[in-house]
């Protein structure tokens, strides 16, 4: 078993758990911390490739780079929703009044059972 060191001001805990997370299928992994670091021992399972230390440390890089893209682009992501979301959902006064007296039309029973193939062949 091997244990790597990680220094908490570099990494998030967040970048750790998914790098460790991405090596699960190959090896065991247990986590844990101190006031300064994180430390990272990693035991390969039978008949795996072993997970080198340069991968996990390429790994945790990818996951902190991708970690802090995500909080530097929360509020643009969330922004993108919300107005997506409005745009579909609400719609201005004036087509709303129109759509309200389009809908006063009740359908009979014959309109709503008829074939369609039928009605426009």
């Amino acid at each position: 078993m091997r244990q790597l060191k990680y220094n908490r001001e570099l990494y998030s805990k967040t970048a750790l758990i998914k790098a460790a997370y991405n090596f699960t299928d190959r090896a065991y992994l247990h986590l844990d911390a101190d006031k300064n670091y994180y430390y990272v021992s990693i035991s390969t399972k039978d008949g795996q490739p072993e997970v080198t230390d340069q991968e996990f440390e390429n790994e945790i890089l990818a996951q902190s780079a991708r970690h802090e893209i995500y909080l530097q682009t929360k509020n643009i992501r969330e922004l993108m929703l919300a107005r997506a979301v409005a745009t579909s959902v609400v719609a201005p006064r004036e087509e709303a009044a129109e759509t309200d007296s389009e809908n006063t039309h009740t359908f009979s029973e014959d309109e709503i059972l008829k074939d369609w193939f039928e009605a426009n062949e």
